[in-house]
């Protein structure tokens, strides 16, 4: 869905990871997500990025009994809070003053986007005044910034069914790779990509 504004920062500001499936998220134990969260914050220390989104790559939503078990494993890492921001629920790790790690098991890019709209109109707000800048913030929050960079974990035919608004300005890394064989180092190298490229937000080079 495209955006009628550009980032505000020219940099590396939010990377969005896609990667494995609701299901595969519920198997994990806390000492498997305190891994992965570590390696995310690893992955982007150099870089200076605020925000890092972590969603599935596809995969049904989670069901109620594999929802609690998710929560109670991510929540177990002693890391994680669960917080309700930008009319909707998220996992947070607010892990330095400057840098937060988001977590959604929303599969459903298309589900999460007009769940947040169907939210904003049960508060009250009346959908002829909200802009697009008030959509960003809601479905990226905690996250302030549109996305910079995705980094999708997977065959590169292949589009991630859980980002939709993400997509409209970021850059896209693409690696062929197993959620569970996921590391610090793939996200640096996606990031090495990015710092090489030269960004289009949104646009076709000429």
């Amino acid at each position: 869905m495209p955006h009628s504004a550009l980032p505000t920062f020219p940099g590396l500001d939010h990377v969005v990871v896609s990667g494995g499936t609701p299901a595969q998220w519920a198997e994990m134990s806390s000492a498997d997500w305190t891994q992965r969260i570590d390696a995310l914050a690893a992955g982007v220390k150099s870089s200076g990025a605020h925000w890092v989104t972590l969603l599935p790559h596809h995969g049904p939503e989670l069901s109620s009994e594999d929802a609690v078990k998710f929560s109670t494993q991510l929540l177990g890492t002693g890391k994680v809070v669960r917080e309700y921001v930008g009319f909707s629920e998220r996992y947070v790790w607010h892990r330095t003053a400057k840098q937060t790690i988001i977590i959604d098991p929303s599969s459903d890019g298309h589900r999460r986007f007009a769940s947040v709209v169907e939210s904003m109109r049960e508060h009250g707000i009346d959908p002829d005044s909200v802009t697009e800048e008030a959509l960003t913030k809601a479905i990226l929050a905690p996250a302030t910034q549109d996305a910079d960079l995705a980094v999708i974990l997977g065959p590169p035919d292949r589009m991630p069914e859980s980002m939709v608004w993400e997509l409209a300005y970021c850059e896209i890394v693409f690696i062929d790779l197993d959620w569970s064989s996921f590391t610090a180092n793939h996200l640096e190298l996606a990031i090495d990509d990015f710092n090489r490229r030269h960004r289009r937000f949104g646009g076709l080079d000429s």
